[in-house]
């Protein structure tokens, strides 16, 4: 029971370090932009993740996927530091499993959102949203919201 609260807090404080993103901000709306801000999104650095190879509209529950582009593909390699293998679906044996979202922009607004799942005794799983604002031409994050949840207890 004390795993979930401790979880939360850890996505809330991820979530409120969100501005000290603005010193590598990502400027335009291309793959590369979209990438970037997904990395951002995302945790950096450590272990390898499997990433689905589509783009789902709903991650947390893998609703209407569409196949991610070779040059977005690429630009998310690039742009994540850990190995990655992509996956047409989650293996439950494998690394921490991720699915992203779209990259949705509008009017000097944009919205990334990934979701994830843990391997662990723990079954955790969890995503945050990110909210970023085009500022002097660059994409800068405005607010982050996560969540967690674990079905087991420590």
């Amino acid at each position: 029971m004390i795993a979930r609260p401790l979880i939360a807090a850890c996505v809330v404080v991820a979530c409120l370090a969100a501005p000290a993103l603005a010193a590598d901000a990502p400027r335009g709306r291309g793959p590369v932009t979209q990438a970037a801000m997904d990395a951002a999104t995302a945790e950096r650095g450590g272990a390898g993740v499997q990433i689905l190879k589509q783009l789902c509209e709903v991650p947390a529950r893998r609703k209407a996927c569409t196949p991610i582009t070779a040059t977005l593909q690429r630009a998310l390699e690039r742009a994540i530091d850990r190995p990655i293998t992509w996956v047409a679906h989650r293996h439950v044996d494998g690394p921490q499993f991720w699915v992203f979202a779209p990259v949705e922009f509008e009017a000097g607004r944009a919205t990334s959102e990934y979701a994830w799942w843990d391997t662990g005794t723990l079954g955790c799983r969890g995503g945050i949203t990110y909210r970023w604002e085009r500022t002097s031409g660059a994409w800068v994050t405005t607010t982050g919201l996560g969540w967690a949840a674990c079905s087991g207890s420590a």
